[in-house]
């Protein structure tokens, strides 16, 4: 399976961001917690193939990204619809409930 994760900062966040349905992953390198949830990332790409982009913004590289945003603790999902934020998940989250919040923005 080819890297269904969009590399998201500082340049690019905004021209991203405003269209479709995206999953955004707020992590670090250093996050153990963080790459642990990676797998269920893949698998949500793999189900909703056509109808969502997933985008990783690492905190390390992209401090401003984070403070826009009001990051303080990561792993932190941000559920977004053409540019407007629908849900903030601070922590880990299971893959059902992702499930669930992504079903109810493209059914």
């Amino acid at each position: 399976m080819k890297n269904t994760f969009h590399t998201i900062h500082y340049l690019n966040y905004q021209k991203l961001l405003q269209q479709g349905v995206w999953l955004v992953d707020f992590w670090a390198e250093w996050c153990s917690a963080c790459s642990a949830q990676d797998k269920i990332y893949m698998e949500i790409a793999e189900m909703f193939k056509d109808k969502i982009n997933i985008g990783k913004i690492n905190v390390s590289d992209n401090r401003v990204l984070s403070n826009t945003y009001g990051i303080q603790n990561i792993p932190f999902l941000l559920l977004l619809k053409n540019g407007k934020i629908i849900s903030r998940m601070p922590g880990i989250q299971s893959k059902e409930y992702l499930i669930s919040q992504i079903k109810k923005l493209i059914e």
